[in-house]
């Protein structure tokens, strides 16, 4: 950095130290087998603590499902997917403009219409809740709900009522 005067070279320094530490720090959590301390003169203040608890082997092996399992949320007794999509067509929502009487275009989101269906589905010789768009209804009228769930990758096992 020669073309920066001394105080933004320390400035710099300092923001790609940080950026450096919260990397280190996000990528211990994972892969790391103990806790990550800091050695040096710019986190001698961090040093007394580790920044990250260090999570047993057994716990870490399965850190991608509870990365998964992070990204739903639990809803009266069932796992509700938090992107808005359907489980069975794999829609979701279309980017489209609004127009105005003037013709000024602002952005807006078509969403899905999503509902929350108990289908009965007889290979499994139960029912099954999903949340699936009512388009997905329509297509469930014409084609089988193992043929759908099988293209959209979807296990129905995982989804049983009751």
């Amino acid at each position: 950095l020669p073309h920066l005067s001394p105080s933004s070279k320390s400035c710099a320094m300092l923001r790609a130290s940080s950026l450096l530490l919260a990397c280190l720090a996000a990528v211990q959590a994972f892969n790391a087998p103990m806790a990550f301390s800091p050695k040096g003169s710019l986190a001698s203040s961090l040093a007394s603590k580790p920044l990250v608890a260090a999570a047993p082997v057994s716990q870490r092996s399965f850190a991608l499902d509870a990365l998964q399992m992070s990204c739903t949320k639990d809803t009266r007794g069932y796992k509700m997917p938090m992107r808005k999509q359907c489980m069975l067509l794999k829609k979701r929502a279309n980017n489209a403009m609004a127009v105005s009487f003037s013709h000024i275009r602002t952005h807006k989101t078509q969403s899905v219409n999503l509902q929350w269906k108990r289908i009965y589905w007889p290979e499994g010789n139960c029912y099954v809740k999903l949340r699936i768009s009512t388009k997905a209804i329509k297509t469930l009228k014409t084609k089988p709900l193992n043929e759908l769930a099988a293209k959209a990758g979807l296990d129905l096992k995982k989804h049983r009522c009751g």
